[in-house]
Parts: C-alpha cells; structure tokens; sequence
C-alpha cells in the first residue's frame, strides 16, 4: 500500500541521509541504551558484529552475530539506508536483509519508489547493494536478520525469486510466522540457536513466504484468479483435516474475501466445499488401504479427516465412491490380507 512519508513514519519520522552510512559506530549501543565509557564500547561492540552500513542518527543498534548471520534489533528512532555502498566488506558478497516491526510506526522505500508503510505481521526484504531507505517513528522498534545470500541461494529460494521478493514487505500466507519468529531471535530464547539450525529455519520460512506471496503478484493480466486458486488448493492441502475448516477461513489465510474465493471457484465449474469433501474423502480411502491402520475403526478415521458427524461422512463418501466406507473398508483389507498371503505351488495329480 503506497502512503506518504508522514503518514508511514508520522511526524517525526527520521530521514536517512546519505552520511549516515558513516555513523554506525558512533549510533550502535546496547539493548539497555549504556552511556558513558560503557555505552562507546557496547556501542563500539556492536557495530563490529554489524556487517551494514546506513544506520542513522539517532538509531539505537544492538547487534548479535551467529556464525556468518548477524542478529538485530533497531530502537530509538529507526533508521537505516542500504545501497551499492551497503555491500558487507566480507568479500563483497551481497547480503539479504530481513526486518519486522515490533512496536510503533515505520516506513520503507526503493530506488525511485514513494513511501510504502510496514504494517505489524509483514516481513520486509531487501537485498543490501540495492537502494532502500527505512524511517521509523521515535520510540519504533524493529528486529531482524542479515545474512549473506549464498546461504540461501539457490538451496532455499532461486536468485530470481529472492531479487522479485526484494524491496517491499509480504504479509501473505507463512509471513506472520516468520515475522514471530523474527521477533523471538533477539530474545534470550534465540541465543541458543547455532548458525546452521538458524539458516535452516529462516530458509525454509522464507521460501515459503516467497511461495504465497509472489505468484499473485507474478500473475500475468486475467490469471490472478487462476494462482489464487493455486494457493487456496496449497491451503486445503495442508488443512483440510480441521475441523470446521470453512471458506471464510482459508479466504483469510489466503488473503481475499469469500465472495471472491467462491466466485473463482464457480468460474472453473468447481466449488470449495467440492473440494474439501474430496480431500477429506481421498484421505480416509488412504487410510483404508494402509496396513498400518487396520486396527482403527471408521469413525476414527473419518474424524482424524476432518469429520465430526459421522453420517454426513457416510453420505459424502456413498456420493463419491458409490459405496458404503465399510464395503470399501472391508474390500481394502481382503486385498491386503490376499497380498500378504503366502503363495502355495499347485498340487500335483494323481
């Protein structure tokens, strides 16, 4: 959503200028604001575990490095500015910030873009060499991870997919459990994380953030409705044995209204509750055919699909199957035993 600086940041947002690359060392303290000689060198310490540039004045920086990842927290009045200048001085390689807002207001803009607000939830990604500009209102608080690429390029996402996602913030679909997780590092909890149980876990969010959020908006003209129903599927997929699971739900999860979901369902000639019903039904078919679960009655499977009536269970699963689940249930398990019967030669005659 595209917002004016002052309504982004309020009134006393504070700008970013280009000197303020220069000002880490002299702005980075401590979580608890230390002043005097123990302040300069919590602040002095800081800022070696920060591999960035363009924090501003007035920022107040704590820092924790794990391994090549740097953890962090930005307090004070929020401000920081990457670009080309903003490459890490380790090597050059280029570098993924990843930030969320946990208290007050904040926006955030690209090369040539106007202001964007950073609303509470949502992840902002950039790639530091490109320009982006971050203002915070005083009292803002933000957190994040920054991180070389190459830790997750291409073993997470792809380079293109990650240059797509980069410079604005997703909310979609896993985003907000990344977001929590992002605001959980900083804390006690988080120091005990190793660097590689920590790229793992920011990986694998982050692909799947960048899954939900960018075929929408990768969309070409006319096929929003047909990737919508992409990501309403992935959701069944992955929830359809809740219950009471209804299109209200998964519209929100998927970020539009029910009215929609329903009608591009009704544009393919297909419904949601078509769709839940077949999943659920597939499922406890599964089930009747694996061993493993011949012990469990019907009704414990129905219910572990979703179902907490069991003859509206019956009734969808005659529907679609054309038979009772006991008579499939029953067929499912004489296959089974015939499989692992032992197999006897032919007796000889005479």
């Amino acid at each position: 959503m595209r917002v004016s600086p002052e309504r982004a940041v309020g009134a006393r947002a504070v700008g970013v200028q280009a000197a303020g690359a220069q000002a880490t060392g002299a702005q980075a303290t401590g979580a608890r604001g230390p002043s005097g000689r123990a302040g300069r060198a919590g602040a002095a310490q800081a800022a070696r575990r920060w591999p960035l540039g363009g924090v501003g004045a007035g920022a107040r920086l704590d820092a924790r490095a794990v391994g090549e990842l740097t953890v962090f927290e930005l307090g004070g009045r929020p401000a920081l500015s990457c670009g080309a200048q903003a490459r890490s001085a380790q090597a050059g390689r280029e570098r993924v910030l990843l930030a969320a807002l946990l208290e007050g207001g904040c926006g955030y803009r690209g090369a040539g873009e106007g202001f964007c607000e950073l609303a509470a939830g949502e992840v902002l990604v950039a790639l530091c060499a490109a320009p982006l500009e971050l203002r915070g209102q005083a009292g803002a608080r933000l957190c994040g991870l920054a991180m070389p690429a190459h830790l997750i390029v291409p073993r997470f996402v792809s380079a293109e997919r990650l240059a797509a996602a980069a410079g604005r913030s997703h909310g979609r679909g896993v985003a907000p459990v990344l977001h929590g997780f992002l605001a959980w590092l900083p804390g006690a909890g988080g120091a005990g994380l190793g660097p590689g149980a920590l790229c793992d876990a920011v990986g694998g969010l982050l692909a799947a953030m960048l899954e939900d959020c960018l075929s929408v908006a990768s969309a070409p003209a006319g096929g929003a409705g047909r990737v919508h129903l992409e990501e309403i599927g992935r959701h069944l997929r992955r929830h359809f044995a809740e219950p009471g699971l209804s299109a209200c739900d998964v519209a929100e999860a998927v970020g539009v209204s029910r009215r929609y979901l329903h009608r591009i369902y009704a544009e393919e000639k297909r419904s949601f509750r078509g769709e839940l019903v077949a999943l659920r039904i597939e499922a406890c078919v599964k089930a009747f055919l694996d061993e493993q679960q011949a012990e469990r009655t019907i009704a414990e499977i129905a219910f572990s699909a979703g179902y907490a009536d069991i003859s509206q269970f019956n009734r969808h699963f005659r529907r679609l199957k054309g038979a009772t689940p006991s008579a499939v249930r029953k067929a499912a398990l004489a296959d089974l035993a015939a499989a692992e019967a032992p197999i006897r030669p032919p007796r000889r005659a005479g």
